[in-house]
């Protein structure tokens, strides 16, 4: 399946999934936040609001921080 598809264009497609993972992660934390009135420290809410500009900023993000922002939602959690 992926013979005609270079080392590369499989590292941008697994990147693009590890954006869209975290992209998901987001919506369904903030989801949570909304639907059970939950009050968030600040810096919790902070670090969501980090996440989501980096997310709609339009520039490549490495794997390792795409990484990092999914492990800092998760300990919101």
């Amino acid at each position: 399946m992926s013979e005609g598809v270079t080392h590369r264009e499989l590292r941008d497609i697994n990147t693009e999934f590890s954006r869209l993972n975290l992209l998901l992660e987001l919506c369904l934390l903030i989801h949570e936040v909304k639907s059970l009135t939950v009050d968030l420290e600040d810096s919790h809410r902070q670090m969501m609001t980090v996440v989501q500009e980096k997310l709609s900023g339009g520039k490549r993000l490495e794997d390792a921080k795409l990484d990092e922002m999914m492990n800092n939602l998760k300990a919101i959690r």
